[in-house]
């Protein structure tokens, strides 16, 4: 790891908050002061560290405190930047969460609305082709939420790890028919990639507007209503059929 950084690992699969105090004694325990500046990073092209910081954004750490190392790991020890396997020993940091940032997050009914108004909102679902098209099957079905288009996270990067410029992004985004007037709402399977299109589209675009479903495929598909997916943009081409599944 890079020298003086300290190791975190938070996630769970799927949408389980901690509480105010929990994430608060985390925080703390990590050493994050109000005053400190905090830079994130992961393996390079990946969603751990853009994940880290929505978690951190949402619970209240000021965005301009708050940076992810582009390139990751990768990156830094491509231009020779140190590395070692000492531990690191962190004092304790005094930060207090100040309120949550609840208009960082879509919650389900939000959401269903949003599937079934494709003007005012725009869907981003950060699976690849083979889950989005219905080819694979994430949980118990195939296919996408209506409406939402595919942007894989891998879409995101460069070949050296780091993020597209904001002209590449800006393409992308125009030739989906994806407008910054709309409310953005992105999902994956369990919560983590939608960080990708999440901090682009909020941090490196400015986009007013963005949302990370947090729950994702895995509460869309457990919902007792039967709620639809969707295989290749079409609501009955059905790819998860049981003689297909099969073959």
């Amino acid at each position: 790891h890079i020298p003086g950084a300290v190791n975190v690992d938070v996630f769970s699969y799927g949408a389980q908050d901690l509480s105010t105090s929990e994430m608060e004694r985390r925080l703390q325990a990590w050493g994050i002061r109000a005053d400190r500046k905090i830079v994130l990073y992961d393996q390079g092209g990946t969603y751990m560290a853009p994940r880290l910081f929505f978690d951190l954004y949402y619970y209240g750490v000021p965005p301009q405190n708050l940076y992810i190392l582009d390139g990751g790991l990768a990156k830094w020890q491509e231009l020779g930047g140190a590395v070692t396997k000492e531990t690191t020993a962190t004092a304790p940091g005094d930060f207090r969460i100040p309120a949550i940032r609840e208009d960082a997050r879509v919650r389900l009914p939000a959401f269903l609305v949003a599937s079934g108004e494709p003007k005012q909102h725009a869907l981003i679902e950060a699976l690849e082709p083979s889950h989005h098209f219905g080819e694979a099957k994430f949980f118990d079905r195939a296919g996408h939420v209506p409406n939402a288009v595919m942007m894989p996270t891998t879409d995101f990067f460069n070949a050296d790890k780091t993020f597209k410029s904001p002209a590449e992004l800006q393409r992308m985004l125009t030739y989906l028919g994806i407008r910054s007037e709309q409310q953005i709402l992105s999902y994956c399977g369990g919560g983590l990639a939608a960080a990708v299109p999440f901090f682009a589209l909020k941090f490196v675009l400015n986009y007013p507007d963005v949302r990370l479903y947090k729950e994702s495929q895995l509460e869309w598909l457990r919902d007792d209503r039967g709620l639809p997916l969707w295989t290749y943009d079409a609501p009955y081409l059905k790819r998860d059929m049981n003689w297909l599944n099969s073959w």
